[in-house]
């Protein structure tokens, strides 16, 4: 069975929105990954760079989907500049929430729906790639607002983002002993 032509679409309409929101996403969270480096949140921005990654990798997806030509596509802007990393965190969390999850599996109904199987498929993978950013950032935001990002009730690995040093312990060390970075450099390896 041939695949139906994609032009004119409700799916390829789908496609041009989901590539434009996930290059808006690449912007925001490199924007975002800024401040919590400005805030000394390194682990956090270091999340903040990897998802960015995650989300221009995403768009690429689209982008190869559309196939060339010119195609018109129009999307919400969130329009509010970084602020902290705890209201950026928040941002994130819904933009993930609606804008990934959401979107894609009900984008993924429609393409299944029209015939684009594969496309489909697609929709619903990187759904769950955008879960996973979704329950990344709503543990970080927890830990932000907790004060906890840099504390365990139980003893856990911990990686110094400068120089790699490992450390295991309920909190990292308050200086790095390999490099003498504070411990605000430490990446908690429990957060995957």
């Amino acid at each position: 069975m041939a695949t139906p032509n994609l032009k004119g679409t409700q799916t390829e309409k789908n496609i041009v929105s989901s590539y434009l929101n996930e290059t808006q996403s690449y912007a925001r969270y490199t924007y975002y990954a800024q401040q919590a480096d400005k805030e000394n949140y390194f682990p956090i921005g270091e999340i903040f760079r990897e998802t960015a990654d995650n989300e221009l990798h995403h768009a690429k997806v689209f982008l190869k989907m559309l196939g060339g030509g010119n195609v018109t596509g129009t999307v919400s802007v969130d329009a509010l500049p970084p602020t902290t990393t705890e209201e950026n965190l928040q941002i994130s969390i819904n933009e993930e929430a609606v804008g990934g999850v959401q979107d894609y599996q009900a984008y993924a109904n429609i393409a299944e729906q029209e015939g684009f199987m594969d496309i489909a498929s697609h929709f619903r993978a990187i759904a769950e790639a955008e879960q996973h950013h979704l329950d990344r950032f709503t543990l970080l935001h927890q830990q932000v607002v907790d004060g906890t990002v840099w504390k365990r009730d139980q003893p856990i690995m911990w990686r110094c983002l400068v120089c790699g040093y490992m450390h295991e312990g309920t909190t990292p060390p308050v200086k790095c002993p390999a490099c003498d970075h504070p411990y605000q450099h430490y990446m908690p390896l429990d957060i995957q």
